[in-house]
């Protein structure tokens, strides 16, 4: 089934090459580049240390993806923006709107409602906690911030895998704008663009909108119809008032809505009832259509006031997610001989956050900055499952409301001893309190249901209530954990092109609930507090006048009390649940290589290496194991170059690959002979594109191939009945995809 492509990768193993970027215009999307007219590399100006210094300043394993890089390239989805970040990835296992994020080996497969990324998402600086909400919608970005390694000193959420920043582009004070237009393969249809309005001297306006459609990659011939079909729109509307130098207030307001059908590919394999075979191919044959609707609304507002070289700055946020699933558990038609699943899911989640800081002046020796974060979050989740053949029970409903309080304090310190030789330094107190309240229904019956919609329990014929103690109630844990954590990062500045760095950091990661319990509410337990002991060395340098920057780094992490998720039985039918659990010890062990090249005028060049070794040291039977989506080599190589024409319009001329090795799925299932349905090869995917430029550089159309050898690989899998049944479900990548944009800038 998987087609390996071992000379790309050997390819990519012997030129191991990445690229930082470059940073975008407010106004300018991908259509206005023009790299000829700067020969050497751009310096990106970053805030990932919450101050503006250039990428190569800061001494932390940071990768930036400009704007530029985004727009009008037929980038959809957040896992594709981060190709060139080594030992990183966002992989589209639950469609658009839940990237599952794994950072130098830490992420969670756990689907429960209430989970927490090790990784934190920010929109703007603004944390997201609900996982479905880093789906975000690429356009009209400034850059995407990549931090890897424990954050918490200088960011509002502490988290131990990293942290990622999703910045766009802020209002300015010129009248000007873009548009862009997209088609491709299987009907996709993307508009973007934003207008950039000056209204006084004090007060400018920005608007931006993204509106994508897509039919699926899959087909249900059943129901005559595609699945994994996309109907997505994003709004973004700010305001930003500037009375004076020492004064801004910039105003945010955002909303997002995605429509699908079901995952880009979640296929069923292996054997079911006798004479029935699935077909071969993206092909599902369930015989009731899945749905997903979601909605995000939210409101900002960050001031900052400058005075006698200090900063002040406060952020307040509000934010509202609303996700509905409607699915075919099995993802089979009945003649498969299983039980005829369906489920039913409606959350709510409700965040409020604020921050506070106060950063002193930056051309000091001793420098600081001390912040204060306070988070809230409440969530109403209903799940219903209910069996529309014979089973037992016929029909259960988790509800569950899950209330967050969290509140830190922060602070970073900077000291130059030297010119050469500086210390960084950041302390964090977390305090953060945790209310669960849990309830089981379940209905058992011989009957059917008499009414629709069929999810409601009035729908069942003479329920009878289960009788196990253990099936219906409710449950109410509450519990509160407080932590220090802190870092200390020394640098060093061989030359003014040579910086190094050695960075010690203590992550933490605060406990919860296990809310994935099947049927069972014993099951409902309380997980503790996950730690990480972080040792990273780096160098970051320049050489060749600005035309060549390269940077590296070696890190260990000791991983104790580790949060895992477990698949087990779905002890209502087909299937299985997740299962979050705690107490393993593990290490990771690693090195990133990251290059960004100019070597004549015309070309650039860019790749990533990154190396990786996981292992749970102490996990009962899963001693010895690895960490899931950890391959131990990622890599990708990129080249791009510029064909002037007489006229002094351009032609671009771009390809990329990158490379996975061999990953595991689930922590416990990891023999191949007896598991490769949970396992997926070491493949490569190939993309080009090609763009001419119009030479006042107002106009911009890219053709572009993504996965031009049509790969097929998994993003995901997971068991589809008991072990040992052989039943799996497989989801698949995006196959071959061929586009068109055309971007205008006004």
């Amino acid at each position: 089934m998987h087609r390996r492509t071992q000379l790309s990768a050997l390819l990519m193993l012997a030129f191991p090459l990445f690229a930082q970027a470059q940073a975008a215009g407010a106004n300018t999307p991908a259509a206005a580049k023009d790299d000829s007219a700067e020969p050497a590399l751009q310096k990106l100006v970053v805030t990932a240390q919450r101050r503006e210094q250039t990428a190569q300043e800061v001494p932390a394993a940071l990768s930036v993806i400009k704007g530029q890089d985004l727009g009008g390239n037929g980038d959809t989805f957040l896992g594709d923006a981060i190709k060139f970040v080594p030992n990183a990835a966002a992989q589209k296992a639950d469609g658009d709107t839940r990237p599952r994020w794994y950072i130098r080996g830490l992420g969670t497969g756990d689907t429960g409602v209430s989970t927490v990324y090790p990784t934190g998402i920010y929109a703007d600086d603004v944390y997201l906690n609900a996982p479905i909400a880093g789906g975000v919608a690429l356009f009209d970005l400034s850059r995407i911030e990549v931090l890897r390694g424990p954050q918490g000193t200088l960011y509002g959420k502490n988290t131990t895998a990293g942290a990622v920043n999703i910045l766009s582009n802020k209002p300015v004070f010129e009248n000007g704008g873009y548009l862009t237009l997209g088609a491709g393969t299987k009907k996709l249809r993307t508009i973007e663009g934003a207008v950039n309005g000056v209204v006084s001297d004090t007060l400018a306006i920005r608007a931006s909108f993204y509106d994508e459609q897509r039919d699926g990659f899959t087909r249900n011939p059943l129901l005559g119809e595609t699945v994994g079909d996309v109907d997505k729109r994003a709004y973004r509307l700010q305001f930003l008032f500037r009375p004076n130098s020492d004064f801004d207030a910039l105003v945010k307001l955002h909303s997002r809505t995605y429509d699908g059908d079901g995952n880009t590919g979640s296929l069923p394999v292996g054997t079911y009832a006798a004479g029935y075979v699935r077909p071969s191919g993206r092909i599902l044959e369930a015989n009731f259509p899945s749905t997903s609707e979601l909605e995000h609304d939210g409101a900002s507002a960050t001031l900052n006031y400058r005075f006698g070289g200090y900063q002040f700055t406060s952020i307040t946020a509000f934010d509202n997610i609303k996700n509905k699933t409607f699915s075919d558990a099995d993802n089979l038609p009945s003649t498969a001989g299983q039980t005829d699943q369906r489920s039913y899911g409606n959350t709510r989640y409700d965040q409020v956050s604020q921050e506070f800081r106060l950063a002193s002046p930056k051309e000091e020796l001793l420098r600081w900055i001390v912040g204060a974060h306070y988070f809230q979050e409440d969530i109403d989740s209903v799940a219903v499952t209910a069996n529309l053949t014979t089973g037992t029970p016929r029909f259960q409903q988790t509800s569950i409301e899950h209330d967050t309080r969290s509140f830190a304090l922060f602070g970073n310190v900077t000291y130059d001893f030297t010119e050469k030789f500086s210390t960084t330094a950041g302390l964090r107190w977390t305090h953060e309190k945790k209310k669960l309240d849990i309830g089981l229904l379940t209905y058992q019956t011989a009957a059917g249901f008499n009414s629709n919609p069929w999810w409601r329990a009035n729908a069942l014929i003479t329920p009878v209530l289960a009788g196990a103690a253990t099936a219906n109630g409710s449950r109410h844990p509450e519990d509160s954990w407080s932590e220090w954590t802190f870092d200390i990062t020394p640098e060093y500045r061989v030359t003014d092109k040579i910086l190094t760095f050695f960075r010690y950091a203590r992550g933490f990661r605060s406990g919860g609930f296990n809310t994935g319990i099947g049927g069972n509410l014993n099951t409902a337990t309380t997980v503790k507090p996950e730690y990480l002991d972080a040792y990273e060395i780096g160098v970051k340098t320049e050489w060749l006048n600005g035309r060549l920057f390269a940077n590296a780094n070696v890190f260990r992490y000791d991983y104790s009390d580790i949060q895992v998720n477990l698949l087990t039985q779905n002890p209502f039918g087909a299937g299985v649940v997740t299962a979050l659990t705690n107490g393993a010890k593990g290490k990771v062990e690693g090195a990133e290589l990251e290059l960004l090249a100019r070597p004549v005028d015309a070309l650039v060049l860019r790749g990533s290496l990154g190396l990786l070794e996981t292992e749970y040291t102490d996990f009962g039977a899963n001693t010895g194991n690895a960490f899931v989506r950890s391959p131990k080599v990622t890599a990708a190589v990129g080249a791009e170059y510029t064909f002037g024409l007489g006229d002094g319009s351009q032609i671009v001329a771009a390809a990329d690959a990158n490379y996975r090795s061999r990953e595991f799925f689930l922590v416990d299932r990891q023999s191949q002979s007896a598991f490769p349905d949970l396992t997926q090869e070491g493949f490569s995917l190939f993309n080009a594109r090609l763009s001419y430029i119009t030479p006042n550089k107002k106009l911009r159309v890219t053709g572009y191939v993504d996965n031009i050898t049509d790969e097929l690989y998994q993003n995901h899998g997971r068991p589809n009945g008991p072990n040992g049944s052989g039943r799996f479900i497989h989801t698949y990548g995006s196959p071959r995809t061929v586009g068109l944009t055309v971007t205008t800038v006004f």
